[in-house]
Order: structure tokens, then C-alpha cells, then sequence
């Protein structure tokens, strides 16, 4: 089975950032599926370009453990300004182009939305090679926006996704969707909830039993770890947007240094809000508080080995009755690690789990932490019991598996409709 999925921000095994697309493929090219990535070649995570240097080359092909990516040649941006709009568009004309010229017909195109074009290019390019298309929606959009209140609902940028997200999952075959209560959404859209396929982030627990030979963390952090030696660490990796409320962990560690509790907040990752963050931490004289750059998804479990709990923190907004699905908090309990949520509602992945505590204020949380450091039967009890969920439903092969399922499904059903497609240009001719 032939599957191209369309995702301009995926990456592959090496770098930093989540590589979703690449583990869940790499689990499908298992069952003997062939699965080709369409990704930009710079990478958003880290802001580099190291798929493709040469100033000269449009389009490059490597293949990952049986996963093909192809490489598109996207210009550098370092802001949310028009450069990262141009990016966007020059991936999708590039994807569509490319897309179009390779003679191979798919039996499954996958568009994902991380933004509203290459989601739209996975529709056209499906049209186009006469496949199935399936619409991965990761994050609500426009719903996100509006819940964080970026902007209004009569905004016309707002009624154009609204639009666009109506007219893909009215075109797809499939809706997958990350977030458990998601589904709800889409029926409100107006959308039989028969179409959606439930399928969060997961974590290759091989990265975590078996790391491959050479993997290292980056020598600044291993100094910086050996300093921070006997103290307990409370980790963060992730992306350091607005979204992600990095500067209410801020507030907690503020309260520990005062108190001299001995507790290290290490945040791991970039974002837009990250300069701004650190110059908060100096401003403040928070020696507790430690910035590192993104790492290695593979460097990752080493990082966790060194810490004592995750931290997850979660701005007040509506968008997230629909369900969460953080691919840190998937590496955290592949770690073993408590994870701590500074927020109004704990997530539901580890209510049912059973693998983290709760925390309503930064005062709350920086308690909390005071108790875990004391308690490592209670670190364990809780970690035990997260790696153990993590382990029978979010690693990659088990959603792999559920995804195969779906897709031998209406593989089959294809057929008869590719039979009656044929007979009819054979009467035609």
C-alpha cells in the first residue's frame, strides 16, 4: 500500500522536534507499507536547513528505516512575519509541482494540518491521482485561535479556515484527529463523526529501552546536568510559545528560589516566547531556572533519565475540552517521570493513568513539587503507572496498528470504485 503524506513541518530521526509522521510511518513501513513524506527542508524547530544546503538543489530524497522523506527547498525565516507566510506557500507550490510530476499513483493520500495549505495540497493532489484523502486536523483551527483570543470571529482570516476546514472534512474520506473528545467537535460541524479516526501522539518506547549506540546529549548540556547534580529537576521540553504558558512556571520557580528548596526548573526547546522568558528568569535572579536549545528526539530519554518530574503548563482556554494530546507528555511517561500539570483541569491521558498530580496556581505547584522531592516512593508509584499506560496505548506500533486497520479497510473498499472507474474509460475509449 502506497501512502503519501503531506506535512510541511515534519522531520526526520536526528533532529530536534516531534517526528510523529516519521515514528507512525516507520511502524507502517513494518507492515510492508510504503510510505513518502513531502516536508520542507527547513526546519521550523531548530531554524536550519540542514536537508538540503546547496543554495541550487529545489527537491532532495533520503529514506529513514523504510520511511522516504522528499526534501523541499523553503526559505529561512526567524519570525512569525511575511518570510514565514512566503515559507508556507513555497512548500505547498513545491509539494503540489512535485507531487504531480512523480508517475507513481497513491492508494492513500494523508494531508496534515500544522497550516491550512499543505492539508489543502494533500485534497488536490488525491483529486488529481484519484485516491482516498484523509484530512489529520492536529490542531482546531480555527477554534484554537479564537479560544486563546488571538483573534475575533468576524475576522476574515477566521472565516476563511472556518471555511476551508468545512470543506476538507467534507472531502475526506477520513478526519483523524488527536484529541479523544474531538469528534464531538466535528459533529458539531455539521460532520458524521463515522468519518474520524481517534489516533494521539504516541512514543517509540525503543528510544527509551534500547537507545541506539552514540547517542549523547550535546556536551553544554551535560556540563550544565553535572552542576545541577543533587538537586531535583523539574523538566520542560517542548516549544516555548504563548500557548504553552511557560511564564506561569516562571512564578513557581520564583517561589522555590526564595524558599532555597533545592528544586532546578530546566526548560528544554525554542519558541517565539523563549528570549523573552529568559530575560525574565534574569531580571528576576532566577539561578533555579536553566534555558537549553532543542535536542535530539534520540538524546531525549537521556535527558528525562536525569530529571525527576515533567512539567506541563496550560493557559485557561476553551480548546481544550476537546481533549489534549502534548507529545512531551507522551516522553515523559515513557520516561517513567510524574508529570505535573500547572493548570484548571488535569489532562485526561493522565487522570486515567493515574501518572501525574494536578496544580491550580504557581504557588500549588511549586507545593507540590516540594512533595514529590520528598516522597520517591510516590515519584515511582506515579511514574510506574505512567510508563505502564504509555506502554498499552500510546506507543507507536499499537496506534500504528489501529491506523493500519483503517486504511486495509478502505483499501478494500476502493477497489470495486477503481474496477468501475477503469470499465468506464475502457467503454469510453
Amino acid at each position: 500500500m502506497k501512502i503519501w503524506l503531506f506535512n510541511h513541518y515534519a522531520v526526520a530521526p536526528g533532529t530536534g522536534g516531534g517526528t510523529r509522521h516519521y515514528d507512525l510511518s516507520k511502524e507502517l513501513a513494518a507492515k510492508g507499507c510504503d510510505v513518502t513524506i513531502f516536508a520542507s527542508s527547513f526546519q521550523h524547530q531548530t531554524a536550519a536547513d540542514k536537508q538540503i544546503p546547496e543554495p541550487d538543489v529545489k527537491v532532495k530524497e533520503k529514506s529513514y528505516e523504510g520511511v522516504r522523506f522528499v526534501w523541499l527547498k523553503t526559505n529561512v525565516y526567524r519570525k512569525n512575519d511575511w518570510r514565514r507566510v512566503w515559507n508556507m506557500f513555497l512548500y505547498s507550490f513545491r509539494a503540489y509541482r512535485h507531487a504531480l510530476k512523480r508517475k507513481e499513483r497513491p492508494d492513500i493520500v494523508v494531508g496534515s494540518l500544522m497550516h491550512p495549505l499543505a492539508a489543502l495540497i494533500g485534497y488536490l493532489v488525491a483529486k488529481k491521482k484519484g485516491c482516498p484523502f484523509y484530512f489529520e486536523e492536529r490542531d482546531l483551527w480555527p477554534q484554537t485561535l479564537l479560544d486563546f483570543g488571538k483573534v475575533s470571529k468576524y475576522n476574515p482570516v477566521v472565516l476563511l479556515l472556518s471555511a476551508l476546514e468545512l470543506f476538507l472534512y467534507r472531502k475526506a474520506k477520513r478526519i483523524v484527529l488527536l484529541f479523544d473528545k474531538a469528534h464531538l467537535y466535528v459533529e458539531q460541524r455539521g460532520i458524521s463523526a463515522d468519518k474520524v479516526v481517534y489516533l494521539p501522539n504516541g512514543v517509540d518506547l525503543n528510544r527509551y529501552d534500547s537507545p541506539e549506540p552514540g547517542t549523547a546529549l550535546p556536551q553544554e548540556v551535560e556540563r550544565r546536568l553535572q552542576a545541577l547534580e543533587g538537586q531535583f529537576i523539574a523538566v520542560y521540553t517542548g516549544s516555548h510559545g504563548v500557548s504553552d504558558n511557560l511564564d506561569v512556571l516562571l512564578e513557581a520557580a520564583s517561589v522555590l528560589h526564595k524558599r532555597k528548596a533545592g528544586i532546578h526548573f530546566l526548560f528544554a526547546g525554542n519558541g517565539p516566547m523563549k528570549e523573552k522568558l529568559m530575560q525574565t528568569a534574569k531580571n528576576s535572579d532566577l539561578t533555579n531556572v536553566t534555558f537549553i536549545s532543542p535536542i535530539d528526539k534520540n538524546a531525549i530519554p537521556l535527558l528525562l533519565k536525569r530529571s525527576h518530574a515533567g512539567l506541563i503548563s496550560l493557559k485557561d482556554a476553551g480548546i481544550y475540552k476537546w481533549g489534549m494530546s502534548f507529545n512531551k507528555l507522551y516522553d515523559y511517561m515513557a520516561a517513567s517521570l510524574p508529570t505535573l500539570v500547572l493548570g484548571k483541569k488535569q489532562v485526561s491521558t493522565l487522570e486515567q493513568a493515574e501518572g501525574g498530580l494536578l496544580a491550580q496556581s504557581p504557588e500549588e505547584l511549586a507545593q507540590t513539587l516540594c512533595q514529590l522531592r520528598d516522597n520517591e516512593l510516590l515519584r515511582r508509584s506515579l511514574g510506574s503507572r505512567a510508563r505502564a499506560y504509555a506502554e498499552k496505548h500510546h506507543s507507536w506500533k499499537t496506534l500504528a496498528e489501529t491506523l493500519h486497520n483503517v486504511l486495509k479497510h478502505d483499501a478494500v473498499q476502493q477497489q470495486p470504485e477503481q474496477q468501475q472507474i477503469s470499465n468506464k474509460r475502457g467503454l469510453e475509449a
